[in-house]
Order: C-alpha cells, then structure tokens, then sequence
C-alpha cells in the first residue's frame, strides 16, 4: 500500500473520530500532529512538522464527493509539492527561504518555476507580504497570528493570491481565504475545531 493510500485511510480514521475539547493547542502540542477541521462544507487536514516546514494531508469535499490531496511545505506559508488526482505539481524557489521574519521585513520573494509531473510546465515569481497582526479563534481559543498575502504570477497563469492568517507560535495557518485578481475573496478556509496528536 503507498503511503499515500496510507496516511488517506488514517486521515479518514480520524475525521470520523470524537472532536477533542479541553485545553488549546500549545506549541509542543503541535510537535505531535493536529488535525483542523471544518464542518460544512466538509474540510479536514492534518498537519504534521518536518524541520522547518510541515507535511499535510487533506480531504475536502468537492462536487458531492471527498477528494484526497497531499503536500509538503517548506515553511507553513511555502508549499513545496502537492499530491491529488489531477498530479503531482511542485513548485522550485530561486532564494532562501526566508520568511520567519516577515513582521520586520516586511516582504519575501523569488523566482519559482513549476513542475507538473516532473516536468517543466512554467515559470514566475512568489510574492509574501507581511500586512499586520491580528487573532483567529477556533473552539473558543484564540491565538495571535501574521496576516499575510501571497502571490504566486506564473507567466501562463493568472496570478494565484491568498490572504493568509498565521501563527508564528503554533507554526500553522489558521485561516485562508483564496483572492481574486481584483482582491475579491472567492472562498475561505475557517476550522471549527482541533485534534491532537495522530499519525505518530
């Protein structure tokens, strides 16, 4: 079995599981894996650290059924590879990454060339800008985050634009919401509740 197909009955194991309730998410908790979870319409990923970045696995519901997806981050704001039906897309940096000191820089960018199937398909830029402070709140805790906009403007694409809510502490984006060219929002990511320590 692949481990893919692996960590999808897991994922699928643990959705289906009791919510958790107590205490929040501390950092050392999250050492251990947290699975976020959406209600309505159905979304659930399970994140896991690996060095400085992370691992994730997902199910969304999409057109009345679930969709698995798979993905490694370099950093949590950084996605490095992505794993669904439709293939195996992986993006490459030209610069360090440098992005856990966004609040004084202000920005991060570099030159990032996409491959699909490992094969060459385009070529642009990644834009991070730090845009403030603020707090995101899922079963009544909340938690200090970034507010951050990424960018991705690939030569024979249209841009892909994210307004993301970070936690430096947690090492997690809490919430996402997917911009329109114009800065519209065209949908949004928000968990209702937390699970700890799965996958292990």
């Amino acid at each position: 079995m692949s481990t893919f197909l692996r960590g999808l009955l897991l994922l699928v194991g643990i959705t289906l599981a009791p919510p958790a309730f107590g205490n929040c998410l501390t950092a050392n908790e999250t050492k251990q894996g947290v699975l976020l979870t959406r209600e309505a319409p159905f979304y659930s990923v399970f994140y896991k650290p690996d060095g400085p970045g992370l691992t994730e696995q997902r199910l969304m519901e999409r057109d009345g059924s679930l969709q698995p997806v798979s993905a490694v981050y370099l950093h949590p704001l950084l996605v490095e590879k992505r794993v669904s039906a439709s293939g195996t897309h992986e993006l490459k940096y030209a610069n360090a990454i440098a992005l856990d000191d966004l609040p004084e820089k202000k920005n991060w960018q570099s030159g990032t060339t996409l491959f699909i199937n490992g094969k060459k398909s385009d070529s642009g830029t990644t834009f991070i800008r730090f845009d403030g402070l603020g707090e995101e709140t899922i079963a009544s805790c909340s938690y200090k985050v970034w507010a951050i906009n990424s960018r991705l403007k690939l030569a024979e694409l249209p841009p892909i634009i994210f307004e993301q809510y970070y936690s430096p502490e947690l090492h997690l984006v809490l919430r996402s919401v997917r911009l329109s060219s114009s800065n519209h929002p065209l949908s949004e990511v928000r968990f209702d509740r937390f699970q700890i320590g799965w996958g292990n």
